[in-house]
């Protein structure tokens, strides 16, 4: 039994020094990279929130970039559609002038030709593309992903934006016809047809300050989303900081007590190996 203890003794003292000294190489390696955790072995259960947190990361900021990219086309096409608003109550402007009984014939050509670069700024309007190469008032609605299952529409498309206006007689009337219409009543039309073509007008103003309605929503939409993302962004960064980084005074000063513990294991070490059989036995 004696002769047990004095071969085993020694070799489990050598294998607890070398577990000191590989738990202080890996706290000096912590401070020095700053990093708690640098394999899975490291901390399995952490590694695996890091890696869950790394893909929420990931996901976020491309629901971000989506943000982003619909806000940029959300802005641009409510500036547009304000510049519609604008251009149609100018032609309503127009059309009451052009029914004044003291205005010339020349005159009512002045307004038509108005009118008519009214038209055409509407025509330029509608077939404009957005910064990204597509159309800004798309055929069809393009769904937006800003996380999870959430969808949002950037713009309306074309023929919710330029068609569907009541026409005033129970029918629909599009942007282009209104005002080509206008535009044929002021040049060669009767004042009762100038006069029947301010309803419709009015009905295509209701008609943008509804979409304009829709618009503000879905500006809301995004930008609560992106709000959303900003928060998350900061609470996983936290998150992953108190996993993934060292608390540098904490591991100094656990590098510290490794240390005086190794010496401490080393002094008793060779005091051990110093010692004579007939030491043990007496």
């Amino acid at each position: 039994m004696i002769q047990s203890i004095n071969r085993n003794r020694p070799a489990e003292a050598v294998q607890s020094q070398l577990d000191l000294a590989h738990a202080i190489a890996e706290q000096q390696e912590a401070i020095a990279s700053g990093k708690r955790l640098t394999r899975p072995s490291d901390d399995p259960q952490g590694w695996l929130e890091i890696s869950l947190i790394a893909r929420q990361q990931g996901d976020e900021a491309a629901s971000s970039a989506n943000i982003g990219r619909a806000e940029t086309r959300a802005v641009q096409a409510e500036s547009s559609m304000n510049e519609l608003s604008s251009g149609l109550i100018r032609a309503k402007e127009l059309l009451v002038l052009s029914n004044n009984d003291t205005v010339s014939g020349l005159n009512r050509e002045g307004i038509a030709i108005e009118l008519e670069g009214i038209l055409a700024n509407f025509r330029d309007i509608l077939g404009q593309d957005d910064p990204y190469g597509g159309k800004l008032f798309a055929d069809a609605a393009i769904e937006v992903p800003i996380g999870g299952t959430r969808n949002v529409i950037a713009s309306p498309t074309l023929v919710k934006l330029s068609q569907g206006i009541g026409d005033g007689s129970g029918g629909t009337t599009s942007l282009e016809s209104l005002l080509q219409t206008s535009i044929d009543a002021v040049r060669s039309g009767t004042g009762a047809l100038r006069e029947a073509n301010l309803q419709p007008l009015d009905n295509a103003l209701d008609h943008m300050t509804s979409l304009l309605t829709e618009q503000g929503v879905a500006r809301g939409r995004l930008e609560s989303a992106r709000n959303q993302f900003l928060e998350s962004r900061i609470v996983l960064a936290e998150r992953r900081k108190e996993i993934e980084e060292v608390d540098v005074s904490e591991a100094i000063t656990r590098l510290q007590a490794l240390d005086i513990s190794l010496q401490a294991a080393q002094a008793v070490y060779a005091k051990i190996n110093q010692r004579s059989l007939l030491d043990y036995l007496g």
